[in-house]
C-alpha cells in the first residue's frame, strides 16, 4: 500500500512530472535587482548610440610662460571646461610631455581650437540650470587666470571658459578691461507661484562696451546669446572700428562642429571558461549524488560583436558586446561512485555593458581597465539525468523512485557584476575578463532524502518523498581578441 501524499512532496512531485528539475531559482533581492536592471537599461542606452576609440593627438603649438613656442602634437580632449594641463610631444614618436596650466601661456591644435590663458572676471556664483538656481540673484565676480578658449582673435576678441557646466563669454576692446557676459538665472516668487528669471542683460552690457561703434550696435539689435551672435558684434567693432579695421582670425567653425563622441565597433573571438559547482547537500536515505559536481568545468569557443562609445574626454569609453558560446558538457558523465551519469548542454548569449577607462595611451596602444553588468539569455538546452536501470527502481526504504529525469533544463536568466583588464594595438583588442552570475536553486529527483513512510506498515511502497536540493553561483573567466571593422575616428589631422 502506498501513503497518501504531503502538500510538500506534491509540489516536488509537479515539478518531476514534467521532467523537470530546476524549479526554485535563487534571485537577488528585489531592490538590488531593480537597481541593476536600471544602471543595465541605462548603459544600454548610451551604448546604443556609439561605440570607442582612444586616444587623439593633432599637430599644433605651445606657447610656454617662459617664451618657447613648441610645434609637434598636442593630446585632443575635446576640451568642455578649461584645461588644466597639456600633453605634449614634438612627433609622434617622442615621450609625452605634461605641461600645468602654469606653465602655459597659450595653445592651439591647427584644426582650428586656440586657448590663451587670461586674467578674467569671473562670477562662480553664476547659474543656468533649474536644479541649482539660487532663490535671489548672487554675483560673486573675481579676477581668475584660466586658459580660456578664443573664439575671435583680433583688436577686439572673444573669449569663452564653461565652468561648472555655465558659459561665460568674454569681450575686451583696446584700452578696456574684459567684459563678463553670462545668462544668469535665479527663482522668484511671484502671486504664490515660483518661477525662473534671466537676469543676462548682455544687450545692455555690450551696448555700453561698443555704444560709440554704429556697426557693432546695429549687429547687436539682433544678435542672439550664442557664439555666431557675439562673435557678429565683436567683428563689427573690429571690422568697422578698430584700428586695424578689418575682422579677427575666427576659431568658431571648428569648436561648433568638432565631435565630442566618436564610434568603432568589430568582431570578437576567443575562449571561455564556465564554473557552476554544487555545495555539499547534506546526509539523508540516500547518498547525495551532486555534492561538490561541477556542472561545467570546461573551455567554450565564443564569438560575437562589440559596440563602444568614446565619452569626450577620450579616457572614459562605455563598452558594449553580444558574444554567443556553449555551456556545460556534452556527453555521459558519472556521478558519485558511479552510481549515475548526467549529460547537461547548451548555447547562450552574454551581453556586457560597462565602462572602461584607459591607464595608458598613445596613438597606436593603450592599456585599460573596465568593469559593468553581464546579462545571459539562454538560446537552446540539453539535460539528462540517469541513475540505474529500467523506468523505475526501489529503494532499500521501499521508495518508488524514476532512474531517468531531465536534469536542470536550461540555466535562469541571470544578472551580475563582471571586471576586465586589456590592451588595445590599433585595431587590435586583447582582453581578460571575470564575471559573477547569479546562483540557483537546483533538485534532483532521482535520489530520496526524505519519504513519507507509513509508521503502521515501514515496508508498504511509496512514492511520496523530496530529492536532495543544491545551490551555486555560476563564475566566467574569458580570454578575448577584438578586431575592429569601422574607420578609425579621431584621425591625426594632416598638416
Amino acid at each position: 500500500m502506498t501513503q497518501e501524499k504531503s502538500p510538500r512532496s506534491e509540489k516536488y512531485n509537479r515539478c518531476n512530472r514534467h521532467r523537470r528539475v530546476f524549479c526554485r531559482p535563487i534571485q537577488l533581492p528585489p531592490a538590488v535587482r531593480k537597481s541593476l536592471t536600471r544602471l543595465f537599461l541605462l548603459a544600454l542606452g548610451l551604448s546604443g548610440t556609439g561605440a570607442a576609440h582612444g586616444q587623439v593627438f593633432e599637430r599644433g603649438f605651445v606657447v610656454t610662460t617662459a617664451g618657447d613656442t613648441l610645434r609637434g602634437e598636442i593630446e585632443n580632449r575635446f576640451w568642455q571646461q578649461p584645461p588644466t594641463r597639456i600633453d605634449f610631444r614634438p612627433s609622434a614618436t617622442a615621450p609625452t610631455q605634461v605641461l600645468g596650466r602654469a606653465r602655459v601661456r597659450a595653445f592651439g591644435l591647427d584644426g582650428g581650437r586656440y586657448f590663451r590663458t587670461e586674467v578674467v572676471p569671473l562670477d562662480r556664483a553664476a547659474r543656468t540650470q533649474g536644479t541649482d538656481l539660487p532663490q535671489r540673484l548672487v554675483v560673486d565676480q573675481r579676477p581668475d587666470t584660466l586658459l580660456a578658449e578664443v573664439l575671435v582673435d583680433g583688436p577686439a576678441p572673444l573669449l569663452r571658459a564653461v565652468v561648472e557646466d555655465v558659459a561665460h563669454y568674454y569681450v575686451q576692446r583696446p584700452g578696456k578691461p574684459f567684459e563678463e557676459l553670462v545668462d544668469r538665472k535665479y527663482l522668484s516668487t511671484a502671486n504664490g507661484r515660483q518661477g525662473i528669471v534671466s537676469a543676462n542683460n548682455y544687450k545692455g552690457q555690450l551696448l555700453l562696451y561698443f555704444g560709440d561703434c554704429p556697426a557693432a550696435t546695429t549687429a547687436l539689435e539682433s544678435a542672439p546669446f550664442t557664439v555666431a551672435g557675439l562673435a557678429g558684434v565683436v567683428q563689427a567693432f573690429n571690422e568697422q572700428c578698430s584700428p586695424a579695421k578689418r575682422p579677427g582670425t575666427s576659431y568658431t567653425a571648428r569648436t561648433g562642429s568638432h565631435r565630442s563622441f566618436a564610434f568603432n565597433g568589430g568582431v570578437l573571438a576567443g575562449v571561455g571558461y564556465n564554473h557552476l559547482q554544487f555545495g555539499s547537500a547534506g546526509g539523508g536515505e540516500e547518498a547525495a549524488l551532486l555534492s561538490n559536481l561541477n556542472l561545467d568545468g570546461q573551455a567554450h569557443p565564443l564569438g560575437g560583436l562589440y559596440l563602444d562609445m568614446l565619452l569626450p574626454g577620450r579616457r572614459w569609453m562605455v563598452h558594449s558586446e553580444a558574444v554567443f558560446s556553449e555551456y556545460g558538457r556534452k556527453g555521459t558523465f558519472a556521478l558519485a561512485g558511479g552510481a549515475g551519469s548526467y549529460t547537461w548542454y547548451g548555447t547562450r548569449v552574454d551581453a556586457h555593458l560597462g565602462v572602461r577607462n584607459a591607464l595608458l595611451q598613445n596613438q597606436q596602444r593603450e592599456v585599460f581597465v573596465g568593469g559593468g553588468f553581464l546579462l545571459n539569455f539562454t538560446t537552446s538546452a540539453h539535460s539528462q539525468e540517469q541513475y540505474g536501470t529500467g523506468s523505475s527502481r526501489l529503494t532499500r526504504t521501499y521508495v518508488l523512485v524514476p532512474t531517468q529525469s531531465g536534469f536542470i533544463g536550461r540555466p535562469a536568466f541571470g544578472i551580475g557584476p563582471y571586471l576586465e583588464a586589456g590592451v588595445r594595438y590599433g585595431r587590435f583588442t586583447f582582453s581578460l575578463d571575470a564575471a559573477l552570475n547569479e546562483g540557483a536553486s537546483y533538485t534532483d529527483p532521482l535520489t530520496v532524502k526524505e519519504a513519507d513512510h507509513d509508521p503502521a506498515d515501514p515496508l508498504a511502497t511509496t512514492t511520496s518523498y523530496n530529492g536532495y536540493s543544491y545551490s551555486g553561483v555560476q563564475l566566467t573567466y574569458r580570454a578575448l581578441v577584438g578586431f575592429r571593422l569601422s574607420h578609425r575616428p579621431d584621425q591625426l589631422a594632416k598638416p
